[in-house]
């Protein structure tokens, strides 16, 4: 029993002793660390360098992103530019928006665009065909007339790209004002536009292929006398689907009548439709002594080549 007590005191005393003179053995440095040493990456706020590959497997979030070599050049992902070096090389598209100086790069939509819109006849073209000696041949179906009665026959335009009925716009026209290609018929390609009440400049409607909805006009004269109210109007039917249906219209009046011109009585008499114009576009309402009320419903949808 002594012996395994004086054994317990012994290991005890030496491991007290290996403590002590691994505490009071240890010194701090007394010098900054070698130049040569690299932190690792952390969360502070100061400039790091690290001089391998960094290889992340999720997202890399930045602000910017400037060349190690040349900090002027950089991609700024949510500013108003970024600056490169070299090339732009890219296998896929390319979007842009609508250019404001005259080194910046246009898509050919928007110079197709800007031609649409001074010439709504004129199309874009990959290049040109000559018809020689007999101008009776006309020029090939996939082309439009440019010019004839020239020295050598017919000059004619060739499409980059597939057209209309009667070859006279292409798809992508249509698509530059903002319309659907859609075939009717079972083969005749037009361009559906939204919202438009007539087919724009250059276009032609196609039969009376649209959709519509109805539109309520009215007027109201007051006697002078009575101050009795009498308003008259129309509703227009509608089609609410597309189809090869007249676009709707309707029509009344109102009827002045009395014993002078200067307290004139009112009331409501259709037949004064017959003063609305032949092709009104929009409902509208025009008197003359008399009031004519013309409705004509609201196009939603109208086919045009």
């Amino acid at each position: 029993m002594n012996k395994q007590k004086t054994l317990i005191f012994s290991l005890s005393g030496v491991l007290f002793l290996a403590v002590s003179f691994i505490v009071y053995s240890w010194s701090e440095p007394t010098t900054t660390m070698p130049s040569g040493y690299t932190a690792p990456l952390n969360i502070s706020d100061q400039g790091q360098t690290k001089n391998g590959w960094l290889k992340l497997n999720g997202a890399l979030t930045a602000p910017m992103v400037y060349d190690k070599d040349d900090s002027s050049y950089y991609i700024d992902p949510s500013g108003s530019q970024s600056k490169l070096a070299g090339n732009l090389i890219a296998e896929g598209n390319i979007t842009s928006a609508r250019p404001t100086k005259n080194e910046h790069v246009v898509t050919k939509g928007y110079v197709d665009g800007l031609i649409e819109g001074i010439v709504p006849e004129i199309t874009s073209f990959s290049n040109v065909t000559y018809i020689l000696g007999d101008a009776s041949v006309g020029c090939p179906s996939n082309s439009i007339e440019i010019m004839r009665n020239l020295p050598f026959g017919i000059l004619c335009g060739v499409m980059e790209e597939p057209l209309l009925l009667n070859n006279f716009h292409s798809e992508m026209q249509c698509e530059i004002l903002k319309g659907d290609v859609t075939t009717v018929e079972d083969s005749v390609k037009l361009c559906k536009f939204y919202n438009v009440q007539v087919c724009p400049n250059g276009w032609t409607q196609y039969k009376n292929w649209s959709k519509t909805r109805s539109d309520t006009i009215s007027e109201t004269r007051t006697d002078n006398i009575t101050r009795e109210v009498t308003t008259c109007g129309c509703t227009t039917g509608q089609h609410t689907t597309w189809s090869n249906t007249p676009i709707e219209l309707c029509g009344n009046g109102i009827d002045r009548y009395g014993p002078n011109s200067f307290n004139p009585y009112w009331r409501c008499d259709a037949s004064l439709s017959k003063y609305c114009s032949a092709s009104y576009t929009s409902s509208y309402s025009s008197s003359y002594h008399d009031v004519w009320v013309c409705g004509r419903a609201i196009v939603e949808e109208l086919g045009c080549y």
